[in-house]
């Protein structure tokens, strides 16, 4: 899996997933009221004097970060993580995605008002087990992972959580600024490119935020930049992975040859990544993982379309700010991705 945070999940449609039965949306509710109650505006316990140092020290790099990311990215300024919020040890939530083992295709969930999503959310982990096991018993692959914290596209004012504080300043700024270019683009329906145009925003505008504030050449500088080159040659290496699956899958092949040979695929895999050029150890879990379909397509949500991203940006010369706005124009199209490599098609003829 790539370095994406758990925490980059919107929970909303499954707060106003009617469709759903009446426990697991109540459940919901009272799981995202007892979070709406427990806020504390962070200006207050800034003037407070009992305010943990560390914990000050954290909120007040939050506040920096949001800052910079209306003013210098051209985010929409809102309410969110103005607030804050102690949830002890976490996680927050959990999420659970699944897919048909010979294909790699997310299960899609159907909610009023949001529209369609490859995932699902849940406060309560015994009943996120329980529909894992549900799914399990279909013969679908699953994935069940923890959430650090997550976005209400402003239906609610996002607070701050405790388990967010935990990260590092480079993955943490990050975290807010993803969560925040949530709140400045969202295509309903277009989950992957909406994820994907979060994760893009949130690695360049981290990377920017890290550079003015500690210097291009500090270490903590050059830690982020080994990590997105383990980034990218960790993408390529599970686009191959997924490349291989999918040809499998489109043979004709019965199926439970085709569960036998991904097991092979998946085996080698893991072998071929000790061979990779990596600079860090962030993706040192990867051989102790158990592979499937659903874990491909969280890979792949977080990172399907960033190419055509970072394209719009070097187009416009690295501003970030700049690509922001030609990023905000996709929410009248209806094929957000079309349009934008029709812009750049536009643009570098004109560049000619």
């Amino acid at each position: 899996m790539s370095r994406t945070h758990p925490a980059m999940v919107v929970l909303l449609p499954l707060i106003f997933g009617l469709n759903l039965e009446f426990g697991y949306y109540w459940h919901l509710v009272r799981g995202q009221a007892k979070l709406l109650w427990s806020r504390q505006p962070v200006t207050n316990l800034l003037a407070g004097g009992n305010l943990d140092q560390e914990v000050r020290k954290r909120l007040e790099f939050v506040q920096e970060v949001r800052r910079f990311a209306e003013q210098r990215i051209g985010l929409a300024r809102s309410r969110n993580y103005g607030t804050y919020i102690d949830i002890g040890e976490g996680p927050v939530s959990w999420q659970l995605t699944a897919s048909p083992k010979d294909r790699i295709e997310p299960v899609i969930w159907t909610y009023p008002v949001v529209g369609r999503f490859p995932y699902r959310g849940y406060f309560d982990l015994d009943r996120a087990k329980v529909d894992r096991n549900r799914l399990d018993a279909q013969d679908f692959d699953t994935l069940l992972r923890p959430v650090g914290a997550y976005s209400t596209l402003g239906w609610f004012a996002d607070p701050i959580l405790s388990t967010m504080l935990r990260y590092g300043d480079g993955d943490l700024a990050e975290l807010i600024i993803h969560e925040l270019a949530h709140g400045t683009v969202w295509i309903p329906d277009h989950v992957s490119f909406n994820e994907s145009l979060a994760t893009f925003v949130g690695e360049i505008g981290a990377l920017q935020f890290m550079r003015q504030r500690y210097g291009p050449e500090a270490e903590v500088v050059k830690v982020m930049l080994d990590r997105r080159s383990d980034e990218r040659t960790f993408k390529r290496f599970m686009h191959g992975v997924a490349k291989e699956l999918q040809a499998l899958y489109e043979t004709e092949r019965p199926y439970e040859e085709k569960l036998q040979e991904r097991e092979v695929i998946f085996k080698r895999a893991k072998h071929r990544f000790y061979g990779l050029d990596l600079k860090t150890g962030v993706y040192s879990h990867f051989p102790r993982r158990r592979l499937n379909n659903a874990v491909m397509m969280a890979y792949r949500t977080y990172h399907e379309k960033v190419d055509v991203f970072d394209r719009v940006h070097r187009t416009l010369g690295q501003d970030l700010k700049a690509a922001v706005r030609i990023f905000k124009q996709c929410e009248s199209q209806t094929d957000p991705s079309r349009y934008l490599e029709d812009w750049l098609l536009r643009n570098s003829a004109a560049d000619r």
